[in-house]
This record gives structure tokens, C-alpha cells and sequence, in this order.
């Protein structure tokens, strides 16, 4: 569907709260947008402004990760990776209302907010087969990325529909209550009309995204109608709610937990995965990129057997709070997979048996390297690949030598900091973050799982709770599963820490866990209010009669 571009959306700007866009017909074609493949064509701008949003290293995910302990990106040497201070500011909490990072975002999320409503104010206009569902898709699309903004932001930004047809009326801001009775009230209106993942898979907003998304509203309800408490009271009747959409969900039988390979998630064929609800779908995107990985590994770790520049970017890496997260969790399937021996044991592997390590990468690292031409790599003389121990030829020649100490001041070299490598790369990729095929999870089964488990202990039913908890550990073949004295709230932040460990949901679980204050690597800054980002600066001077400043 996103490859199918009729209608282009223009006009959006930082000063874009007041959801104008101009459509123009690409084609030139005045009678395209009543043809054949019409809706298809509205719709697809709606999906396509996940692009980049969520599969960027400095957009929504500089946002949910780098300014919390799973992810820290360091002044490299002095000069590498410093980009204007932005990634520095984030991990510190001192950033600003003109900081790029937060106007990127802003800007993306309020596009596909107008997009969405634009799309759902032409598709009644059409008398095409698809048009209601392909509507209902626009709106809840748009209630979606409302969510995003409500949770970064704090407020939710509406226009109706039949007013952007007229030209006429204009865009409400929705805070607190309002923006959560907003949010449901969409959610509730397409319910009925969307399909489910097995009619039109995970790529497309469906009733189990809805419910999932209902989920995450009552599961952040008391933080979001007071987001500066200094603790945070979640009440039975939210929580009660919280296990219902996640009952609907679990038992739809539209889903299942990965039994087999953690990392199978996140793989290049994880195309409608039996784990995903919603993810954005890279299946057919140009030039879009699985950014992740390249952004953590280091300079001289090769992902591609056909593209030799394929590499990483030492970039960024985890905290050594979030590593000691793990002290006693090491044997954990999701903390790491071996693939190539790291202790200089094998010298070569045949084609058939190279790739990449998993999870979390600590220590010296070893794997393929360039030959003499730098034109394929070292092979042995029956054509097996080389494995050598990595030395960082691109910049210091220092050793590829991952450490656990990681910061701003102290340990600025281009190996400091464990790495990530949870998300597979495509060996299509020529620079190690463009032309992915994997699909990016947005929303997972074994979240509603540990959401479930969250809600069933803040009732204080921790037997409960506790079930949902080793359901995933069954299903991730742990080697231990909990017992009740040992699931406590902190455990099971840990625990979703061990599960979504970089899929952009640590600051919303960080905030409502009391963690988001603490100190760590760099860190220092408590302030609460920082807990929501500030609306860019242009934007309130674009709106000012709309806007008004969070901080």
C-alpha cells in the first residue's frame, strides 16, 4: 500500500498545529483520486509518516530510549557523534523547546495527525468498496499518533474532518482527561469497522491494536492526569480495564508468543510475526532503513557478505545501570545469542554458519574482515570466511573491545559502552542502515502479556500476575522462572527491561515505575518535569492563541 502514491501532502511545518495541508494529485489527474485503487491511494500517506519516525536513531527513538539508562550516545574521541549536543542534551535531560530532535518529532507526529484526518474526509467522498474501512483505518491512525504526542507531549490536537473538506474551523487541543476521553472516543468509533491481523496484517492498524492501545491508556491513566506526582496511585477500575483489553487481545487467537528463537522477532522474515499487533512495515520501502543495529555496533562489524560497506557506526550503547540490570539474569535466551565464538576459539566458518551475534555485546569482539583489496573478506584457502579479532581500523585502531563504563566524561573512547544488536540487518543494506526489510515492532504479545502482569500486581494479585510474567519466560525457554516472593514492581520493570529492551517504550515505563529521576551515566538532572518534552518553540510561535508551553 505505501507504494502507492496518488495524493502528495504538503504544507506542514513547524507552525502545522492547525492541520492544513494542501492535496494536490500527483498525476496530474483529476479524475485518479475516483478510480480504481483511489482509497488505497488517499490512505497510504497516513502510514507512510511512520517512516522515519520510528525507525530513525535521532527521532522518536532519541526520545523513549537515549534520554533513559538503556541507551546513551558519548562525545566519541572528543569529536564523533556530538551532532549539535542534541544526543548529549537528551541523555541529560537538558534539553530546550528549540532542541531538533523534539521538533523532528513533533513535526512527524502532527503531519500523520493531519494527514490521517485529511484521509478520513476524502475516503467519504468516494463510492469505492473500501472506502469505510480504509476511513476507519485513517481515523484510528490518527488517534495513534495522538497517543505518541499525548504521551511525549501532553496534549492531543483534533480537527474535524468535514471542516478540513469545508476549509473551515479550527484545530482543539485536548490535555489531561479531555485528551484520554478524546482518545478513547476515536478508538471506540472505528472498533467495529476495522478488520483483524489475520484479514490484513500486522502493518495495518487493526481491532488488536485498538485494544492494545485502550490498554496502554488505563495502564498510564494515573500518570498522565498528573504527571509530576511525586508517586503515582493507579486505581482497580484502571487497572481492571488494563486486563480486559489485554484478555481480548491474548485471547483472540490472532497471536502467539515466539517459542523458538527470541531474536526471530526481529529477524528479516518476521513479516506478520505470530507476536505482532502493529509494526510499521518495511517489507516494500525503498531506502528506509533498519537503523538500530547499524547505530550501535562498531565501525569494523560487518553485517553483509555481499556489501562490504555494510558496517556499523559506534554510535550508541547501553548505560552500565541498565547492564547491572542483568547481573543475575545473564543466562537469560534474551541477553544474548552466540553465533561466532567471542574468545578467539574459531579462526574460520563457512558461509552457511557466519552472522551476527545477538543481544547485548560486551567485551572484545571478533568476526569477518576485509581482504587485502577491500573489495570481499579474508577467506581460507577452501573458501571459508575469516574470523579475526576486530580492531577499529576506521578510526583509532584501537581494539573492538566493548566496555561496561560508559559516559560523558570519563570513557569517550569508540569501544566504551555494550552494544545492541537485537534487530537483524538486511544483507541487501549497502551502508548497514538503508533498504530494510524487517518489520519494525510497534506493539507486541508479550507487552499485553507483562502489561497484564503489571496491572494484576499493582491489585495486588500476584499469583496472577505472576503466571503471565513465566508465560513469557516459558515461551523464551528461561531457564528459571520467577516465584511469587520474587516478583516485586521492581522486578518486573526489570523484566519488561529484559523483554523490550529498545523498542521505544522506556521512558512511558520508566515514568510510571518512579525510575525516570534517577542518576545514571551522565545524568544527574531530577527535575519531574521533565517527564514531558516541550513543545518546539516555533510551533507555540506559529499558534500562540492555540499553544501553550509544557515547561
Amino acid at each position: 500500500m505505501k507504494k502507492i502514491l496518488f495524493v502528495m501532502l504538503l504544507g506542514l511545518t513547524f507552525g502545522c498545529t492547525d492541520l492544513k495541508e494542501e492535496v494536490l494529485d500527483e498525476a496530474l489527474n483529476t479524475n485518479l483520486l475516483q478510480g480504481p485503487g483511489a482509497a488505497g491511494g488517499i490512505l497510504a500517506p497516513v502510514y507512510a509518516r511512520m517512516n522515519g519516525l520510528f525507525n530513525g536513531h535521532e527521532d522518536y527513538f532519541l526520545l523513549q530510549e537515549v534520554s533513559t539508562d538503556e541507551a546513551i550516545v558519548p562525545f566519541r574521541g572528543g569529536t564523533d557523534w556530538y551532532n549539535g549536543g542534541v544526543l548529549i542534551e537528551m541523555h541529560q535531560h537538558t534539553w530546550s523547546s528549540n532542541h531538533t530532535s523534539l521538533a523532528n518529532v513533533w513535526n512527524q507526529l502532527t503531519q500523520g495527525i493531519a494527514r490521517a484526518g485529511i484521509a478520513e474526509s476524502t475516503l467519504k467522498t468516494l463510492n469505492d468498496p473500501n472506502a469505510t474501512l480504509y476511513g476507519a483505518e485513517a481515523r484510528a491512525m490518527g488517534a495513534f499518533y495522538n497517543y505518541v504526542l499525548f504521551d511525549a507531549f501532553g496534549l492531543c490536537l483534533y480537527r474535524d474532518p468535514a471542516s478540513i473538506s469545508a476549509g473551515t474551523g479550527e484545530s482543539q487541543v485536548f490535555r489531561g482527561q479531555e485528551a484520554i476521553d478524546f482518545l478513547l472516543r476515536e478508538l471506540d468509533a472505528v472498533e467495529n469497522t476495522l478488520q483483524t491481523k489475520s484479514q490484513v496484517g500486522a502493518g495495518r492498524f487493526t481491532k488488536g491494536a485498538v485494544w492494545a492501545l485502550k490498554a496502554k491508556i488505563y495502564l498510564n491513566k494515573a500518570v498522565y492526569l498528573n504527571r509530576t506526582a511525586s508517586t503515582f496511585t493507579f486505581p482497580a477500575d484502571d487497572m481492571n480495564r488494563t486486563i480486559e483489553f489485554c484478555d481480548r487481545i491474548i485471547s483472540s487467537n490472532q497471536y502467539a508468543l515466539e517459542t523458538t528463537d527470541y531474536f526471530r522477532i526481529f529477524n528479516l522474515d518476521n513479516h506478520n510475526h505470530p507476536e505482532h499487533i502493529f509494526v510499521l512495515d518495511q517489507r516494500d520501502d525503498a531506502n528506509n532503513g533498519g537503523r538500530f543495529t547499524w547505530f550501535a555496533l562498531a565501525r569494523n562489524h560487518h553485517f553483509s557478505l555481499i556489501n562490504p560497506q555494510s558496517v556499523g557506526t559506534d554510535g550508541g550503547s547501553i548505560t552500565p545501570e541498565f547492564w547491572n540490570t542483568w547481573q543475575n539474569n545473564r543466562n537469560d535466551p534474551r541477553f544474548y545469542k552466540e553465533v561466532i565464538p567471542q574468545d578467539g576459539s574459531v579462526t574460520s566458518v563457512p558461509e552457511s554458519r557466519w552472522g551476527l551475534n545477538r543481544g547485548l555485546l560486551q567485551g572484545q569482539q571478533y568476526g569477518i574482515v576485509l581482504n587485502s583489496a577491500g573489495n570481499g573478506f579474508k577467506r581460507t584457502a577452501n573458501g571459508e570466511l575469516v574470523i579475526e579479532k576486530l580492531f577499529n581500523r576506521a578510526r583509532t585502531g584501537e581494539a573492538v573491545d566493548f566496555s561496561v563504563a560508559v559516559d560523558f566524561d570519563r570513557n569517550s573512547g569508540h569501544s566504551n559502552g555494550v552494544r545492541v544488536s537485537k534487530y537483524e540487518v538486511d544483507p541487501r543494506a549497502t551502508n548497514g542502515r538503508n533498504y530494510s526489510r524487517v518489520d519494525q515492532p510497534l506493539i507486541r504479545l508479550a507487552d499485553i502479556y507483562l502489561m497484564r502482569a503489571e496491572a494484576k500486581l499493582r491489585k495486588g494479585d500476584v499469583a496472577a500476575a505472576l503466571e503471565d510474567v513465566n508465560a513469557v519466560r516459558r515461551a523464551r525457554k528461561h531457564p528459571k522462572l520467577l516465584a511469587a516472593n520474587e516478583l516485586t514492581l521492581d522486578a518486573l520493570f526489570n523484566e519488561r527491561g529484559y523483554e523490550l529492551y529498545w523498542e521505544m517504550v522506556r521512558r512511558t515505563d520508566m515514568i510510571r515505575f518512579g525510575k525516570y529521576e534517577d542518576t545514571r551515566a551522565s545524568k544527574t538532572d531530577k527535575d519531574p518535569k521533565r517527564r514531558l518534552f516541550p513543545i518546539p518553540q516555533p510551533a507555540i510561535d506559529a499558534n500562540p492563541r492555540l499553544l501553550t508551553q509544557n515547561q
